[in-house]
C-alpha cells in the first residue's frame, strides 16, 4: 500500500481540493482510502453535497483503521497547520507527501519553514496550485525560487479555475465536469503521473 500525505502550515491553499483530486486520480489505478484527519471534516463535508458515490472510500481518522487493509492507496487529508513533531511523523510515515503552495508571498513563508520539519528521510513534493492565467508570472517566479533554494517542486501546477470551486461545491470533481469546465483535470492528471513515478508505482 502507497501513502500519500497532503499538509501544509498555512491554510488556504487547496489542501483538501487537492487530496479529492488525487484520491479520485489513483482510484483509476486501484483502490483509495481517503482519510480526512481535518478537524473541519471538510472532505466528509463535500461527500455529503451530492448522492454520486465517489470512487475512494472516506473515512476520517477515527474509523479509518478499520479500513485500511486492503487498500492500493491511502491519502491522508491532514490536520491544517500540523505541528512540527506531526509534520515529522507524518512524512517520515508517507511513501510521498505533498506541500500545495499558492503563488504568493503571503503563503511562500510558512512553505519554506516546513522544510525544517520534514523528516529527513522524506519523499516531498511542493504542488503549485491555484495559479493566475498569463500574463502573470508568479508561478513560475516562485518554482525558479524553490527551484534555487534545492526544493523538490512537481512539473505541472494547477491553474485557479471557478469550475474546481463549482464541482467541490456540488459535491463531485472536476473529472465529472463537462466541456471546457473540465479542463483543470489535465492538470491533475499530470500531477498524478509525477505521483506514480515519485512513488515508483508498478516498478518491481
Amino acid at each position: 500500500m502507497k501513502i500519500i500525505a497532503i499538509t501544509g502550515y498555512k491554510g488556504g491553499v487547496s489542501k483538501t481540493i487537492t487530496s479529492i483530486h488525487i484520491a479520485r486520480f489513483l482510484s483509476d489505478y486501484g483502490t483509495v482510502l481517503l482519510i480526512d484527519s481535518d478537524p473541519n471534516r471538510s472532505v466528509e463535508k463535500w461527500a455529503k453535497r451530492t448522492d454520486s458515490v465517489p470512487p475512494f472510500k472516506i473515512k476520517n481518522e477515527k474509523s479509518a483503521p478499520a479500513h485500511i487493509a486492503g487498500n492500493d492507496f491511502l491519502v491522508l487529508d491532514t490536520p491544517a497547520r500540523p505541528d512540527s513533531n506531526e509534520l515529522a511523523e507524518i512524512s517520515e510515515e508517507a511513501h510521498l507527501t505533498i506541500l500545495p503552495c499558492i503563488p504568493d508571498a503571503i503563503s511562500l513563508d510558512p512553505m519554506l519553514m516546513m522544510f525544517h520539519d520534514l523528516a529527513p528521510s522524506a519523499n516531498y513534493r511542493v504542488l503549485i496550485s491555484v495559479t493566475p492565467p498569463y500574463p502573470s508570472k508568479s508561478a513560475e517566479e516562485l518554482r525558479k525560487l524553490l527551484l534555487e533554494n534545492q526544493v523538490m517542486v512537481f512539473n505541472g501546477q494547477i491553474r485557479r479555475s471557478a469550475s474546481i470551486v463549482k464541482a467541490i461545491d456540488l459535491g463531485i470533481t472536476v473529472a465529472q465536469m463537462k466541456g471546457r469546465e473540465r479542463l483543470p483535470w489535465r492538470d491533475y492528471q499530470e500531477i498524478g503521473k509525477e505521483i506514480l513515478e515519485a512513488i515508483n508505482y508498478g516498478k518491481a
